[in-house]
C-alpha cells in the first residue's frame, strides 16, 4: 500500500509543479527553488522524515527530498565542525546525488543534440 500512497504524493508534488508553471510566469528554475526551500522547511520541523515514514520511501526522490537533504548535512556538519562544518556537511550528504546528476546529463549530450 506504501507503494501507491507515495506514487500519488509524488504525483501530486509533480502536478502541483505543473500547475504553477502553467498558471504563473515562474519558470522551471524559480519552481525547482521554491520545491527546495519547501523541502527544507519541512526538514527544520521534522515533517519530511515522518512524510518519507507514513508514505514510502519514494518521497526521498522528489526535489523536495534534495532541500532535506541539504538542511539535514548542514545540521549534522554543525553538529561535528561547527560553522564551517555547515558548508562540509552539505556537501557530504548531497554530493552523491550530485555527481550522478552531473555524469548522467553528460552521457545524455553524448545521444542527443539540442533543436535549432
Amino acid at each position: 500500500m506504501k507503494v501507491f500512497t507515495s506514487f500519488l504524493i509524488v504525483g501530486l508534488i509533480c502536478a502541483v509543479g505543473s500547475i504553477i508553471y502553467d498558471l504563473t510566469k515562474l519558470t522551471p528554475g524559480h519552481i525547482t527553488s521554491i520545491f527546495v526551500v519547501i523541502g527544507a522547511l519541512l526538514g527544520i520541523f521534522g515533517f519530511y522524515d515522518m512524510l518519507i515514514e507514513n508514505y514510502g520511501y519514494g518521497l526521498s526522490l522528489p526535489i523536495t527530498s534534495f532541500g532535506n537533504s541539504l538542511l539535514k548535512g548542514a545540521y549534522e556538519g554543525f553538529h561535528k565542525e561547527g560553522i564551517l562544518g555547515i558548508f562540509s556537511g552539505i556537501l557530504v550528504t548531497t554530493s552523491l546525488g550530485i555527481s550522478l546528476t552531473i555524469i548522467a546529463s553528460f552521457i545524455m549530450t553524448l545521444f542527443t543534440h539540442p533543436k535549432d
